[in-house]
């Protein structure tokens, strides 16, 4: 692992490549620290931006108020407390983005997770399923490939394409726009008070668990709360459902989990990144007494392995003498003659028996008793 640092950094830091994951974190002054697999920084001239790339994963932090570009990373990513405008163009993996200020993300091919924006959200495309929540400025979205959960939305909200159902729990208001498409359904969750109208298609469906009228219209159909003063357009879904805060329990239910689970997670990150600032240097002055160390531990099992081979040789040595009629106290030969009686226990079993202890396989004691049943 590779590091690279840089104090006084006022300049945007643009992420050209990264191989593998990518985290970001924003950190008040102005020091950029890129740790990762085959880091390369350069500046291209003063007041330049810093262009980074790495062969594998990558994780960064720089100064919270400079911009930051991400071009292309393969895996995942991770961006958070960028007080800069953010720019994210490719990413091959899940994307999040939390406590940042503007963000435009063209490509996330997998789940999009944004939370916390003060200013404005401007997202054109996400694979799989993507939530969008406490924004401050507008939303623009084109395309979405599973589900989005939109909630708490400051500004405009324009979601063009939803490939399966979209889940609302905003507080419309008259002076902003509002406009949705959806390929399955649309879940809406309201005040009982609010003052809204919903234009919809004639043939999508409409379930109300809230007060409301529904009206045909020329093009459509209207859905009205109290006086109607914000205007929600609905271009495409196959059913809409009102529901008021009070019955929204199952969403709210889960995003309260998974707020408190990225809390801790975020918390954890910060600590563990606080300790490992500085670990490399640590790691590799360890490392060579590690590695002694391991060699005095291989040499001295080597040897024990050599005495405990010697030992069970020893004791079949003493087992054949004993077999031998008359040879008891006096040195073995081997008879080949024909006719000869044979040893019950070949070279090669021994061999094999030797061999099993010296690799640990079996202890002495079990070399011992293998011998004596097949010698019985």
């Amino acid at each position: 692992m590779t590091r690279f640092e840089r104090d006084n950094v006022t300049v945007a830091v643009i992420v050209q490549a990264v191989q593998g994951d990518l985290r970001v974190r924003g950190r008040a002054g102005a020091r950029l620290m890129v740790d990762g697999d085959g880091v390369e920084v350069e500046q291209l001239g003063e007041e330049q931006p810093y262009i980074v790339r790495t062969a594998g994963d990558c994780r960064m932090t720089v100064p919270d108020d400079v911009n930051v570009s991400v071009q292309t990373v393969n895996g995942d990513a991770k961006l958070s407390e960028v007080g800069g405008k953010l720019d994210v163009h490719s990413v091959g993996g899940d994307l999040t983005v939390r406590n940042v200020r503007d963000v435009r993300i063209r490509s996330t091919a997998a789940d999009l997770r944004i939370k916390h924006a003060e200013g404005d959200v401007s997202v054109d495309s996400v694979g799989a399923d993507a939530t969008i929540r406490e924004v401050n400025g507008a939303v623009r979205v084109l395309s979405v490939g599973a589900d989005l959960y939109v909630r708490n939305i400051g500004g405009d909200c324009v979601v063009e394409s939803v490939g399966s159902d979209l889940v609302l729990s905003i507080d419309f208001l008259p002076d902003h726009a509002y406009r949705f498409g959806a390929g399955s359904d649309v879940l809406c969750r309201v005040h009982p008070d609010a003052n809204a109208t919903f234009y919809l298609p004639a043939e999508m469906e409409v379930r109300l668990d809230v007060a409301a009228e529904i009206t045909e219209t020329d093009d459509g159909q209207m859905v009205r709360m109290g006086d109607g003063s914000a205007t929600i357009q609905i271009d495409r879904g196959q059913e809409l459902q009102l529901v008021g805060e009070e019955e929204d329990y199952m969403v709210s239910f889960g995003v309260q989990i998974e707020e408190e689970l990225e809390a801790r997670l975020s918390n954890l990150e910060e600590k563990l990144s606080q300790q490992l600032d500085g670990l490399d240097e640590r790691i590799q002055a360890k490392t060579e007494q590690f590695a002694s160390q391991a060699e005095r531990f291989a040499e001295r099992a080597q040897r024990q392995a050599e005495r405990a081979a010697d030992r069970v040789r020893r004791s079949m040595e003493r087992r054949k003498r004993k077999r031998e009629p008359g040879m008891r106290g006096v040195a073995f030969r081997a008879d080949v003659r024909p006719g000869a009686k044979h040893d019950p226990v070949s070279e090669e079993e021994r061999l094999m028996i030797l061999q099993m202890v010296q690799e640990n396989k079996i202890s002495i004691e079990e070399a011992e008793r293998l011998l004596s049943a097949l010698e019985s």
